[in-house]
């Protein structure tokens, strides 16, 4: 059967080009069209066969699903939240929608669970809703095409509004499109925000250019995208650079003749935010009011994030080139290549580029320039991941949730739009700066060899790492000392390809069959709870890994267990207190089958795996297979029932012994 995913993917993006055409935007169809060519040729399989690139595969390593397949190998086990969290709660905002309900609260995890208010389910973002016509596979897989449409047309037009030629916005949209945090984070709610970071760019630069009615309406719209798209902490960065660009051309470029139309400026561009954050206040005020009761918000009260994590050599090479360390997703790398210091890649000649940046504006004196900004704010980036004194400060004091490790989405846009800027040096005739650039992006490889490798074979698996980058330098250096206009697109193909090398491979295809088949141990409760009577308790929960927290989701089962940060901090410290959960562990495990805990929360049936008993006279087995027993507790209380003593207490450690 053909899938027409393509098909829909791409009438999407035709629209939105049209629309942003209408309005006057700076993008050539012939761009449109190499960007959805570049983006069908990456997800060629997905988009055009009966498969999906959304690594869902990790839920085989789990039962009951692991008593039956023996050895699995999950696709790609550093991102295991996409099967666990992502995709199960995708499915639950899909469901509500589709039954036309708002997905306020999912009742299938935690014995309930606020929905709209966890940004993971992206509940009202844009690509979620755009992409309900499709299956949930396909569905995932367009909103990943449509985040990397986003990144590379947005990229575009931020370049062509700096003058940079067609080949220099295009070769700087595909470094940032294709680059690691896009790419890595791919499905989650960080590559839907991080996808309008150069949109942040472009509205800022059009508003400081003339503020009318129209764009401002248009940044108040790019405001609501990022703040309901999924990601809190990314969004939080998308203010952090719209400040530090709206303050650099009021108080250091100062391109207006009086201080009416700086000020006028700065109104329209902080308005736009504020105006965003109104058409964002369905998905922000419910948020608010939960984030504050949330396990990650107790967590990180009590200690931030670490200041210096995967700051060190190592994981600048890591960022520099992710393969270094083996080839991860399919190896286990020897070194920290892992998600969070990998999604800075923006590919090599990025790096050239703002070598070359920086020459050519320590050269001609440009130290107000908007490329000067671009340094700037990298170099501010650069010191919030290393944890320099002063710049972590006043990035932890005013972002106090946010990892610093994150902060390189801004490294990799940064660095991708010094690598437009030097193309467009090359255009210009500048060629001593590029060659500055390329020869200090050479050093950076060759110092990357003198690392301590622990085996020959180890340092052979850099050597082959090192090849595209290698690649690119030879191809930029052609295209730099030729006059031959088709080398800048030689470059632009190498570039492509680098990328496609280093993360092709990350988000693995995998066939349609793989989202989530049902067991028959699944397919029992599926039948159990079609059974019972209309508002029967019918919670479950599962011994230790048994049915894993969330996977109930997507089979309409409700679970007292879920895997989240957003859960609440006061129901998880009961289970743990009153049902030894354990939630200090990042796979949190149910230990007990005694607690009468399990009464209170309606659960009638217990999850075991093969060969299991419950010693507990409450309980009988209803299911023995290959795949796991099971049992159903007899002494449940119903959903509602009158309560025969209350005991008021105040102080919290009488409260909590009480409780226990």
């Amino acid at each position: 059967m053909p899938n027409l995913t393509w098909l829909y993917a791409g009438a999407v993006y035709v629209a939105a080009v049209a629309l942003a055409r209408r309005g006057g935007a700076d993008l050539p169809r012939r761009i449109a069209l190499l960007f959805f060519a570049l983006v069908l040729v990456f997800f060629r399989e997905p988009l055009t066969t009966d498969t999906i690139n959304v690594p869902v595969d990790y839920y085989e390593s789990l039962p009951p699903w692991a008593n039956i397949i023996r050895h699995s190998h999950p696709s790609n086990p550093y991102i295991n939240d996409v099967a666990l969290q992502l995709v199960p709660w995708a499915h639950a905002v899909r469901e509500h929608w589709r039954a036309f309900e708002l997905p306020l609260w999912e009742p299938t995890a935690a014995s309930g669970y606020p929905l709209l208010a966890n940004g993971q389910s992206q509940a009202l973002s844009i690509l979620r809703l755009l992409a309900l016509p499709l299956s949930l596979g396909h569905a995932m897989t367009t909103e990943g095409a449509w985040k990397v449409l986003l990144a590379l047309t947005f990229t575009f037009l931020f370049c062509r509004r700096r003058g940079y030629s067609i080949v220099s916005s295009s070769i700087g949209a595909i470094a940032y499109g294709f680059s690691g945090f896009m790419l890595v984070w791919l499905h989650f709610g960080h590559a839907t925000v991080a996808a309008m970071l150069p949109a942040v760019l472009y509205i800022v630069d059009l508003l400081a250019e003339r503020s009318t009615v129209g764009r401002f309406v248009f940044a108040s719209f790019i405001w609501g995208v990022i703040l309901t798209g999924g990601h809190p902490e990314t969004a939080a960065t998308a203010g952090f650079l719209a400040v530090l660009f709206t303050g650099w051309i009021t108080f250091i470029e100062r391109p207006f003749g009086t201080r009416r139309e700086a000020w006028h400026f700065v109104r329209a561009s902080g308005g736009s935010v504020v105006a965003g954050a109104l058409l964002a206040a369905p998905f922000l005020i419910p948020f608010a009011e939960v984030v504050r009761k949330s396990q990650r918000f107790a967590a990180l009260s009590g200690s931030p994030h670490p200041v210096g994590i995967l700051a060190d050599w190592a994981s600048t090479i890591a960022t520099l080139q992710p393969h270094f360390f083996g080839f991860v997703p399919h190896e286990q790398p020897w070194g920290p290549a892992i998600p969070e210091a990998i999604t800075g890649f923006a590919g090599t000649f990025a790096v050239a580029g703002a070598i070359a940046l920086f020459a050519h504006i320590a050269a001609t004196r440009a130290w107000r320039s908007r490329e000067a900004f671009i340094l700037a704010a990298l170099l501010i980036s650069i010191g919030i991941i290393y944890g320099w004194p002063g710049v972590i400060d006043v990035f932890h004091l005013v972002f106090r949730l946010a990892p610093p490790a994150r902060i390189r989405c801004l490294f990799a846009l940064l660095t991708a739009v010094s690598a437009a800027a030097a193309v467009d040096l090359i255009d210009r005739g500048f060629r001593r700066p590029v060659l500055i650039g390329l020869f200090g992006a050479s050093l950076l490889l060759l110092t990357m060899m003198a690392f301590p490798f622990p085996t020959p074979a180890h340092r052979d698996t850099a050597v082959l790492a090192l090849l595209p980058a290698v690649a690119v330098l030879a191809a930029a250096t052609a295209a730099t000392m030729l006059r031959w206009r088709g080398a800048l697109l030689v470059l632009m193909l190498v570039i492509f390809a680098e990328h496609a090398c280093v993360f092709g491979d990350w988000n693995a295809v995998l066939p349609a069959s793989k989202l989530y088949p049902p067991t028959p141990l699944v397919r029992a409760l599926v039948k159990l709870k079609s059974a019972a009577p209309p508002n029967a308790p019918f919670r479950i929960v599962g011994y230790s890994a048994d049915f894993f927290p969330n996977l109930a989701t997507i089979y309409g089962l409700e679970d007292i267990r879920a895997h989240d940060p957003m859960e609440s901090f006061r129901y998880v410290g009961m289970l743990a207190l009153c049902g030894g959960y354990k939630t200090a562990d990042y796979f949190a495990m149910w230990p007990s089958t005694t607690t009468r805990l399990l009464d209170y929360l309606n659960v009638r049936y217990y999850v075991l795996g093969p060969g299991r008993t419950l010693d507990a006279p409450r309980f009988t087995m209803v299911y023995d297979g290959r795949d796991g027993r099971i049992f159903e507790n007899h002494d449940v209380l119903p959903r509602f029932f009158a309560t025969r003593r209350v005991t008021v207490e105040w102080d919290v450690k009488r409260f909590v012994a009480a409780l226990a």
